[in-house]
């Protein structure tokens, strides 16, 4: 077995065990804490440090920290990446967003990954920081699959934006186009089962951000609604897909990939239709699962995502002529992935960065996928 080292601000070796001690840390309490943390680990640090001498010299390693819809990517191009760059392993670690920017503010990551961008706020902590977008992911709204929140007909999975509004908020949310508060906090509307059980991010999540303020209009995002008896509030994308999947009347949102993967494999949850928003109703026509894991029919609803994506984002981004403008049609459930760096980046980082950016291909039963494609995620080139 080969030892490896990671690299602390380019001077200080620390151990795979050591950095994901720090970054759970991190994602507990917080980056207050990680000074203090830092100086209980540092002389464990120094000396693995040098044992591990000799084994850093064959292999080196790139530590990336952050959100969970990022995490699936990173594994993936990181296999792969290695397989081309023996003497680079990457390492992930599914923190969440805002615990990722965090870690490589402090110099315990590499790379920070985030499913948005940093905020004004972060930017003045780390003013440093340095984005660099990989790809687009989408939101879908979902729901238990054997007793859904929903109250339509059976088959006929839809849910009214203002009862999703309605759901998610409390008593104190307040609306960002208008400043009001909203209407009807906590209520569940003729579209949702009056035993809907809400469930929440708990955690520094870049989709939870796009959900409640880009989506929903809300002015912050709710880790939790003090307001609601009957809601729940869990870290993550995998445990928000598992959570509403066995939970009766369950209504979440969550990572459009983790719910396909839920959808292919236990097939636990659906996706909700969504009417009335202001938002294209075609995308909300996303397809609720595959013929079978990257099996037949994958090709033809991959390109229908994609292109759903594409117009997505030539709408809100570029504003295409005589398209609606993108304050008045939030492209909220559409949002950037993006790889984070403080300063900018050695040779080796940037030329792992590079390589995640152009969708490297991956070969499943002999055939290729790219990358966001296998993840169910969108590349730089599929929203040019």
């Amino acid at each position: 077995m080969h030892a490896t080292m990671k690299r602390m601000n380019h001077d200080m070796a620390v151990s795979p065990i050591v950095a994901t001690l720090v970054l759970i840390v991190v994602a507990v309490i917080g980056a207050v804490a990680v000074g203090t943390i830092m100086g209980t680990f540092s002389s464990d640090v120094s000396k693995q440090a040098n044992a591990n001498q000799a084994g850093s010299a064959a292999q080196s390693q790139i530590l990336i920290a952050g959100s969970t819809t990022v995490d699936p990517i990173t594994q993936l191009a990181g296999k792969i990446y290695t397989a081309q760059n023996p003497g680079v392993k990457i390492v992930s670690q599914a923190t969440g967003s805002g615990a990722g920017l965090q870690a490589v503010g402090q110099g315990i990551a590499d790379i920070g990954a985030m499913s948005e961008n940093p905020s004004s706020a972060q930017l003045q902590q780390f003013p440093n920081l340095k984005t660099y977008q990989i790809g687009s992911g989408a939101i879908v709204v979902i729901t238990n699959k054997a007793k859904p929140a929903n109250t339509t007909v059976a088959g006929d999975y839809n849910v009214s934006f203002a009862d999703l509004q309605n759901a998610f908020s409390s008593g104190s949310t307040k609306l960002s186009n208008t400043s009001q508060t909203i209407a009807n906090p906590h209520t569940l509307g003729n579209t949702l089962n009056a035993n809907t059980v809400t469930v929440y991010r708990a955690d520094g999540s870049g989709t939870a951000d796009s959900f409640f303020t880009n989506y929903l209009g809300f002015t912050a995002k709710l880790t939790s609604n003090p307001d609601e008896a009957n809601s729940l509030a869990v870290n993550g994308n995998p445990m928000m897909v598992q959570t509403v999947g066995s939970t009766n009347y369950a209504l979440g949102f969550a990572d459009y990939g983790d719910a396909i993967a839920n959808i292919n494999g236990a097939n636990s949850i659906v996706i909700l239709g969504v009417q009335g928003s202001q938002l294209d109703s075609t995308y909300h026509v996303l397809p609720a699962t595959f013929d079978g894991a990257l099996g037949a029919g994958t090709t033809k609803n991959w390109n229908y995502i994609r292109s759903t994506a594409k117009g997505l984002y030539q709408l809100n981004v570029e504003g295409n002529s005589g398209a609606s403008q993108s304050t008045n049609w939030p492209a909220g459930l559409i949002r950037p992935l993006n790889y984070i760096t403080n300063g900018a980046p050695n040779s080796q980082i940037q030329n792992y960065i590079s390589f995640v950016q152009s969708n490297p291909m991956d070969t499943i039963n002999g055939q290729k996928y790219g990358i966001f494609q296998e993840t169910n995620n969108y590349g730089i080139a599929d929203l040019a």
